[in-house]
């Protein structure tokens, strides 16, 4: 049923509460790759947190986007060609806008925590 969810436990668990609350402080934007020898480094709680907050945005503006989507066909009067009334009149509509700008506000908090090389392309999967 919410079987991500066990993911979201499961990493809330590997970063202790007081660090991570340490971490959003001025300067907590992930080093990953920043490793002078080449070698790879270690991921760190801030990663996992961006990369699953920019997978959860995504989701949420894809969905809203086919909640706007609905919004208008159903507002849509073939025989007219045209539509019913103004669509921002239309509950459905301010839904999908409302989610939409929730995801992209998720998707803002996402490069926070992670770096904009990962969070970027989490989100560009979202146009294919």
């Amino acid at each position: 049923r919410m079987w991500w969810w066990r993911f979201i436990v499961l990493f809330a668990r590997l970063l202790p509460l007081d660090q991570f609350l340490l971490r959003l402080g001025p300067g907590s934007m992930s080093k990953l790759g920043e490793c002078p020898t080449g070698e790879a480094t270690k991921i760190d709680g801030n990663f996992v947190i961006g990369v699953c907050m920019s997978v959860v945005a995504d989701v949420v503006v894809a969905v809203a986007l086919a909640i706007t989507k609905l919004a208008h066909n159903r507002n849509w009067d073939a025989v007219e060609k045209r539509g019913r009334k103004p669509y921002t009149k239309l509950p459905l509509w301010w839904l999908g806008i409302t989610l939409t700008a929730g995801g992209e506000l998720g998707n803002l908090f996402a490069y926070g925590f992670a770096p904009a090389a990962v969070v970027a392309p989490v989100g560009s999967v979202g146009v294919l």
